[in-house]
C-alpha cells in the first residue's frame, strides 16, 4: 500500500457507521489519529445513536443525515463495507482511504475502483481481532503508532452512578439472541444468577414483557453513557455477542460472552472481548448452566 501523505492533511473525514462494538473496538484508530494529526480539522461520521462516544477525538461528529463537510483533503474508512466506501467516494476528498478483505473480492474491487489508498488483509491471517486489523491498516497507511487500548469515555461522576447503581451486582445484557437460544431458558437463567441486574434497549423492550423475577432488576430507557456506566459498574457482564460485550470490555469489566452456534466460530477469532478475563458459552445444550459457571470463572483472580 502506497501511504498517505499524512502531513499535508488538514481537514479530514473519518468513517465508521456499522454497529456499537465495531465502532468501541475502533476508538484506539480514532485516538491515533487524533495524536498523530494535531494539525487536522476531524469530522468524524458515525450512526447517530453513538455521537457520544467519539467526542473526544473529534472537532465535528456528523451523522449519515448529514451533509459532508468540502474542501477534504482526507477521507477514512474504518469498516470494511460497500456504505463505508460510498461515503468516501461521496466526500471527493483528494485522499480516500479504506481497506477490504480479499474473501470479499466485489468489496476489494470496490476500493480499487474508487479510493485513491487501499489495503488488503485476510480473514485466514493474523491478527485476526478487528481491533487489531483497524490498527494494522492505520499503520501501514504511515500514521504511525496505534495503541491497541479500546475506550468508551465516562465522567468521574456518570462512572460513579453507574456503580451506585449496580451495587456490585451481575449484569446481564438482553438482546434478541436470547430468545433465539429459549425465552424460558433465559429467564431461569436471569433467576439462577440474582441478585442481578438485566439491561435492555429500545427495540428490546418491544420483544418480551419483563416479568417479576426476584432479586432481578430490569433496567432501560438509558442514554448510550448511562448504559456505559451500568456495563462497567458491575462486577461481571453476560451477555450474547453483541456490543454491550466490547463496551464492557473497554471499561474493564470481565465478560462471558454467549453465541449461538452458526455465529461462534468467527466471533471468537474475531470479535473477542479484549483485554480482560472471558469466557465463551455456545447456545446448545445446558448453556444456561454453562453460562453460570463460566461467570464463576471470570470472576476468579488472576
Amino acid at each position: 500500500m502506497k501511504q498517505v501523505p499524512w502531513a499535508q492533511v488538514r481537514r479530514l473525514l473519518v468513517t465508521r457507521t456499522d454497529h456499537l462494538g465495531d465502532l468501541v473496538v475502533s476508538t484506539p484508530g480514532l485516538k491515533a489519529l487524533r495524536r498523530h494529526l494535531p494539525q487536522a480539522e476531524i469530522w468524524c461520521l458515525v450512526a447517530a445513536p453513538f455521537r457520544s462516544l467519539v467526542q473526544n477525538w473529534a472537532d465535528h461528529v456528523l451523522t449519515p443525515a448529514d451533509p459532508l463537510p468540502s474542501r477534504l483533503d482526507a477521507a477514512l474508512g474504518l469498516s470494511p463495507r460497500s456504505a463505508t466506501y460510498k461515503i468516501l467516494s461521496r466526500s471527493q476528498a483528494r485522499y480516500r482511504i479504506g481497506y477490504s478483505y480479499s474473501e470479499r473480492p466485489l468489496a476489494r474491487l470496490n476500493c480499487l475502483l474508487t479510493l485513491t489508498h487501499s489495503w488488503a488483509t485476510s480473514l485466514a491471517r493474523k491478527p485476526r481481532h478487528e481491533a487489531q486489523v483497524v490498527a494494522e491498516f492505520l499503520e501501514a497507511t504511515g500514521l504511525g503508532r496505534v495503541d491497541i487500548q479500546p475506550e468508551f469515555p465516562l465522567s468521574p461522576a456518570l462512572e460513579q452512578w453507574g456503580k451506585d447503581k449496580v451495587k456490585g451486582r451481575t449484569v446481564i445484557h438482553f438482546a434478541p439472541r436470547w430468545l433465539e437460544a429459549g425465552r424460558d431458558r433465559f429467564l431461569d437463567m436471569v433467576q439462577r444468577l440474582a441478585p442481578a441486574v438485566v439491561t435492555y434497549g429500545e427495540a428490546e423492550a418491544k420483544l418480551m414483557a419483563f416479568p417479576d423475577v426476584e432479586g432481578v432488576e430490569w433496567l432501560g430507557g438509558l442514554s448510550l453513557p448511562q448504559w456505559g456506566a451500568v456495563l462497567g459498574g458491575g462486577t461481571a457482564l453476560l451477555s450474547t455477542d453483541t456490543g454491550a460485550v466490547h463496551v464492557a470490555a473497554a471499561r474493564g469489566v470481565p465478560v462471558v460472552v454467549c453465541h449461538l452456534p452458526r455465529h461462534y466460530a468467527a466471533n471468537v477469532k474475531q470479535w473477542y472481548p479484549w483485554g480482560v478475563s472471558a469466557q465463551h458459552v455456545i447456545l446448545k445444550g445446558d448453556w444456561a448452566g454453562a453460562a453460570v459457571e463460566a461467570l464463576k470463572q471470570v470472576r476468579q483472580p488472576g
